[in-house]
Parts: structure tokens; sequence; C-alpha cells
């Protein structure tokens, strides 16, 4: 008997779900950037294969090497943000000279592979500082509870829309873009985001208030609803149904970590602005 969607993405976080606390948690840091560097290259080759698909000539091994560059600013305090966007605004531009042929798409080359490096290369760069982040308390073990909060809080809501939206669903969010996803669905991705952000203050991170709940809960469901609807929209304008086939019930990587990608910035600049002890 086939399994549904449904329980596939179950059966999927019941694998996941046990290998990324290990990760996270106990095999430290090098294993956490290891995977963080190693999505981000399937991501760029998933992002870069929805350019293609509308036509779009991508550098894929140049496009490689200013990712890796735009992720090291992120982690690295030697490398700035801005060699890697000067590398991007210079090399992609040479390469399309280089490469020659037909000029008319040339813009639209350009373009998609500037956006395809960026996006990569600063999204996950954010899941890298997040990780990196250390507090006087607990050191560096609070960049590891602070990633296993996003995770947690995004991946509930994730799962709270596709159950609600699916059980009670009838008013469509935005069916230009997602026919299936719905106003249901959306509160209930908010409501499982703001229940989530209450059960970590209870389970593994008690430094929490209830303001901090609420607001998190609400600013990380929104903006993981906001990715979602991105990486929609990219997918719909690419003509393809998922980015990859690389996830059980979830299609490509990027499907499976769009709202964690836009949320990640939010978490950051929370914690930061709001929650860290000076």
């Amino acid at each position: 008997m086939r399994a549904g969607p449904g329980l596939l993405r179950i059966l999927s976080a019941l694998v996941f779900l046990p290998i990324f606390w290990g990760i996270v948690k106990m095999l430290g840091i090098w294993a956490y950037l290891a995977l963080v560097l190693a999505a981000a290259l399937v991501g760029l080759f998933e992002l870069c294969a929805l350019a293609e698909a509308r036509g779009h000539r991508v550098p894929r091994s140049l496009a490689v090497v200013v990712v890796l560059v735009i992720l090291a600013s992120f982690a690295t305090p030697g490398v700035r943000l801005e060699y890697g966007l000067l590398l991007a605004l210079t090399a992609i531009p040479l390469a399309a000279l280089a490469r020659g042929g037909d000029w008319s798409p040339v813009i639209g080359d350009i373009g998609a592979t500037l956006f395809a490096v960026t996006f990569v290369g600063v999204f996950f760069g954010y899941l890298l500082r997040l990780r990196l982040l250390t507090d006087l308390p607990k050191g560096d073990e609070n960049g590891s509870d602070l990633v296993f909060l996003l995770f947690f809080i995004v991946w509930a809501s994730d799962t709270a829309a596709y159950y609600v939206g699916g059980l009670l669903g009838r008013h469509p969010l935005a069916p230009a873009v997602s026919p299936r996803k719905t106003v249901e669905g959306a509160v209930g991705g908010l409501a499982g985001a703001l229940a989530a952000a209450f059960v970590a203050r209870l389970w593994f991170m008690q430094r929490l208030g209830v303001a901090d709940c609420l607001l998190l809960g609400a600013g990380l469901g929104v903006a993981g609803m906001g990715g979602d609807l991105v990486e929609s929209m990219l997918k719909r304008g690419a003509g393809v149904k998922d980015s990859a086939r690389l996830v059980p019930g979830h299609g490509g990587l990027l499907d499976r970590v769009d709202s964690l990608l836009f949320a990640a910035p939010v978490l950051y600049y929370y914690y930061v602005c709001a929650m860290r002890i000076p």
C-alpha cells in the first residue's frame, strides 16, 4: 500500500528530527557547519535548476565559489560580506561576457545567477551565524539552543498549517501562487508556532519570557509562511511542482527549509536586540 503525503511527512520528521537533534546538540559546532554548508550547496543547485527550467544560463561553478565566500563572511570575522557581493557583481557579468552567444537573455541570466547566490549565501549564512552566537551564562551551548528553537517552532508551524489546512481549509490564502494553502491553514500554523514557543520555554529555553514566546511565535510563524509562499512563487514561475525530489513527502531541500531560511534572520535579530545579555 502506498503511503500518502501526510504519512510521508510524519515518517520524514521521525527520521530527520532525531538526526538533527544529535548533530546540533551532541556532535558540536563543526558537524552543524558542515551540514549547513552541504545544504546550502544542494539548495543552490536546486535554485539554479529552477532558473535553468526557464532557459536562463547559470555558471554553476562560479555560483558555488560566490556562495562559499558569502557564507564565509557569516562565519569568519576576517571575511566581509562585501567581498562576496563584489565578487558576484563583477565575476558573474564577466562570465556571461566570456561565454558569448545571444545577448538578448543576458540580463535575465545575470539576474537569475545573482539572485541564486545571494539568496542561498545570505539566508543560509544566518543559519551559521545563529549557531555561532554565544552568551555569558551558557557560552557556545546557547547557539545550539537557538538553532533548535528555530527548527522546533518553524517545523511545528509548518506541520500545524498542513494538517489544519487539510482538515478545515476553505478559504484560499494565495491561490495564484499556491492553490492548496488556505487562511485556515495559516491560522493553524500561527497557533502551532505560538504553542511550540511556550513548549520550548518549558522544555529547553527557560530564559524565554511570556512576551518572548508571543513575539517569537508570531514572528517566526509569519516569516516562515512568507518563505513558503516565496518558494511556491519561484516554483510556479519555473513551471515545476517541487524544487527537487530529495526528501520524501517534501520535495527538494528548498521545499523543506524555505520557512527556516526566512525565519532565521528574525530569530537572530530578535535575540541580539531583545534577549542577549550585554
